[in-house]
Parts: C-alpha cells; sequence; structure tokens
C-alpha cells in the first residue's frame, strides 16, 4: 500500500480529474493522505489560465518536490503549455528543489501527463509506480475506505478541450479540442460515487454546454441522469452563456438541480466582448439573467470578469461597472487582464497600464462587495437545504460544522457533540449571521 498525496490549481475540471484518479487509486488499495503526512507519491494537477497560475503552478511544483516523495506526478494546462516552451520546468530544477536543505535526499521520479494521454493517466501512473525499485517489495492491501477528500461532493468530468478562439484564453491551447465523455460511462461512474456516499454531484467540463455524442447533448444527459441515478443533488459547475437556453434551465423545475449557476461573461462592454471573440452581446446576456432569476426561485448567479483588456478605454470601463451594476451579480471572480504567449490579445495595441488595471479591479470589487452585500440581506429568511460536509471546530458540548445550501451559500451551524452531521441534509434558515461568512474581502 502506498501512500498518495492528490493536489490541484485552478479550475473544477482539475479537482474532477483528482478526485477520478483518486477513487481508482483507493479501489487498488492505496491509501490517500494529506501532504503534511509524508506520500510517497504526489499528485500536482495544475493550471495555466493566467501569467500568475503558471508562477504558482512553477512554485508549487517545487514545493511538492520538496516534501520528498519518491514520484512526483506533474499534470494540467500548466505542464502542456511548459510543453510547448512556456516556462519549462526541468526534472533537474525539481530535484534541486528536493535536495536543498536535505544532504541525502532520495533521487525524485517524475513522471509528467500531458492532455492527450490523460484518457490512460491511471494506467500511466500504476505503471510508473510499478517502474520504481522502491514500490516492487511493497505488497497491496484490501481496498481502502474511501476517505480521499472531505466534501461529499463528487467533480465528475464530461466534457475536455474548447472549439472557442476567445483571444486572451490558453486553456484551448492546453485542452485541445472539445471532446465528450460517453454518457454510460457518466452514469457509471455518479453510481458508483453514490454507492461510496456522496450526496451530490457536480457535472464539469471547459465548455460544459458543448456536450455533444453525435444528437445527444447536455439537457439529455442531464434527463438521463435524473432518470438514471438516485442522485438527489445535482449541480453544474460552469456554462457559458450563449449554451444557457430556456429549454436547459426548464430542468430547474426539479428540486435535485441545484439553483446555482456559474456563466461567465468577461467584460461588461460589448467593444471589449467583440475584441475577445465572445459571442454573448450584453443585453443578450441580461436579458438571460433575468429570464433565470424569474424561473428559478432561489437561484444565485456567478460570473468571471476581466479587468484592463488591451484597447479598454476608460468609457469602456464605466459601460462594465454599469453592467455590473444592472447584472446584480451574487458573486463575481475578478481578474487582471494577463496576456497570454501565443494567444491574439497578447498582440493587441493599446495595453491597459498596470496602475490604471489595479485602480479598475479596486473599483470593480468595491462594487462587487456591495452588491453582494445587498443580494445576501435579501436573502435573510429564506428556506435552504444544507449539505454537511466538514467539522470545522468541538467543545465539550458541541460540533461546529460547515456545509453548503443547494444555491451555493456556506453555512456553519452548532450541533450536540453526539451528532455526526457528515453526509447529512437538512432544513435551515439563512440568518443575518451567516452574510459575513459569505463575504470574502481580498486585495487589489
Amino acid at each position: 500500500m502506498l501512500r498518495i498525496a492528490f493536489h490541484y490549481l485552478g479550475c473544477r475540471l482539475n479537482e474532477a480529474e483528482n478526485e477520478q484518479l483518486a477513487r481508482a487509486f483507493v479501489a487498488s488499495g492505496h491509501e490517500m493522505c494529506a501532504l503534511e503526512d509524508h506520500p510517497d507519491v504526489i499528485l500536482l494537477n495544475t493550471c495555466g489560465v493566467t501569467s500568475e497560475a503558471m508562477r504558482k503552478s512553477r512554485n508549487l511544483a517545487r514545493r511538492m518536490a520538496a516534501l520528498h516523495p519518491r514520484l512526483l506526478i506533474l499534470m494540467g494546462c500548466a505542464v502542456d503549455l511548459m510543453e510547448t516552451g512556456e516556462n519549462p520546468l526541468s526534472d533537474d530544477e525539481l530535484q534541486a528543489a528536493a535536495d536543498e536543505n536535505t544532504a541525502d535526499a532520495e533521487p525524485l521520479s517524475v513522471v509528467r501527463i500531458l492532455s492527450k494521454d490523460k484518457p490512460n493517466a491511471a494506467q500511466i501512473i500504476h505503471q510508473a509506480i510499478a517502474d520504481c525499485q522502491w514500490a516492487q517489495d511493497i505488497a497491496p492491501e484490501p481496498p481502502q475506505p474511501p476517505s480521499y477528500k472531505l466534501r461529499m461532493r463528487s467533480f465528475i468530468k464530461i466534457q475536455d478541450g474548447c472549439n472557442n478562439k476567445c483571444t486572451y484564453c490558453a486553456v484551448r491551447l492546453a485542452r485541445g479540442p472539445e471532446r465528450s465523455e460517453p454518457a454510460q460511462k457518466i452514469i457509471d461512474e455518479i453510481n458508483t460515487c453514490l454507492r461510496l456516499g456522496e450526496r451530490e454531484i457536480v457535472l464539469t467540463g471547459v465548455q460544459l454546454g458543448a456536450y455533444r455524442q453525435g444528437a445527444y447533448v447536455l439537457k439529455d444527459l442531464i434527463t438521463d441522469i435524473l432518470a438514471q441515478t438516485p442522485v438527489e443533488r445535482l449541480r453544474l459547475s460552469s456554462i457559458e452563456p450563449w449554451h444557457i437556453r430556456p429549454e436547459l434551465w426548464a430542468f430547474w423545475k426539479d428540486t435535485r438541480l441545484c439553483p446555482h449557476f456559474h456563466i461567465p461573461v468577461q467584460s461588461g462592454s460589448d467593444d471589449v466582448l467583440t475584441a475577445m471573440k465572445r459571442r454573448t452581446p450584453i443585453d443578450g446576456y441580461l436579458q438571460k439573467l433575468e429570464a433565470i432569476r424569474a424561473d428559478i426561485p432561489n437561484v444565485r448567479i456567478s460570473t468571471d470578469l476581466i479587468v484592463g483588456f488591451p484597447g479598454e478605454t476608460e468609457d469602456m470601463w464605466q459601460e462594465t461597472l454599469e453592467f455590473i451594476r444592472n447584472a446584480s451579480f451574487d458573486d463575481v471572480h475578478l481578474f487582471r487582464f494577463s496576456a497570454r504567449p501565443n494567444t491574439l490579445a497578447a498582440l493587441l495595441p493599446d495595453p491597459v497600464p498596470p496602475d490604471i488595471k489595479r485602480k479598475r479591479w479596486n473599483e470593480a470589487e468595491t462594487l462587487i462587495e456591495s452588491i453582494k452585500a445587498q443580494r445576501l440581506n435579501q436573502t435573510v429568511g429564506s428556506k435552504l437545504h444544507i449539505l454537511w460536509e466538514q467539522m470545522l471546530s468541538t467543545d465539550d458540548k458541541y460540533i461546529l460544522w460547515q456545509g453548503y445550501s443547494e444555491n451555493y451559500l456556506r453555512i456553519t451551524r452548532k450541533f450536540p457533540k453526539e451528532i455526526n452531521m457528515r453526509g447529512t441534509i437538512s432544513e435551515d434558515i439563512f440568518q443575518s449571521e451567516d452574510i459575513n461568512l459569505n463575504i470574502s474581502r481580498t486585495q487589489g
């Protein structure tokens, strides 16, 4: 039995890939452990969506090497982009990180799994372990309980790759063209997760709405998941606005569908969206938000916004601020523009100076947090169903448990110490003291 630690940076798709591999290794008799528990093997799933994500991925890879695993597995978008020549990280650099402050560090084995090899990732890792001299004398153990994560949610990858040509994005370069998993494989994996005790399933993909097997599309997959699995809560991770249509959100009449959508917009200016080659204009986006909110009770909607895209004038920026006010998002993931090698946006004229980007980021963040607080205040008194997942603290009488509602609000409550709430779902009321827990302030 080997001790294996999984770590990821970036999107839920990376988390889904890690969980899928973790299930395979638990089934093989290996033990999942935390990074601080001296793993024999570390798998790091990296991110390359921005230059900052690339930097963090490189630093994380060095940190993982410095933890002295016997085998380091690297995969993800940053690894694929490094393979094309963007800030490569050699085995020698990783060995140097392992050797630092350690006189007798063992040689570090490094395996990189590229996007094209991901369908066979489990077999590649098993073979890499088998090829290691130190692993040959380890006898397999009986399969262990599935204790490979804290949450009671499973992230299921249904699709990978992207055929869009958004001018700022390097993910399509790393992930390749769109491709979808067979429906039966997805349904079987969901049923496996539910048998292991999971209570919520999250569907993930680079272009979730582009899921397609011939004429069989996302709405057909959702229909079959609801019919062929006992799933209690089904959630979408992120979906582009051009894939959001009434025939899709009509499914949310079924209360098993979680009323939360993450719908990336990227800018509130049509001129900037044109330069980005985004496909949904602002008016169309706002109309969809209005229709979703009218049709789905208690729905929460979040988005992504990029600040300081090349050519973004002050007037265009004011349009974005006005859009944020009109959209009244429940949450926004805010990014400063980062030029990515081999993308069209990296070649565009009129870059926005860093100090202006910082100023606009802070303006947007202040407005976003104000709107978020208003919407949370309007939520006070709403009935929620909380999936309890994690014990935070305990005293002589009570345990403080944390969980998430169906519309993705974080909730903590105290329960008597003798009651184990993990994996249970209970009804509760959103209270004013829950507001601060759902407002996270960051610095620009």
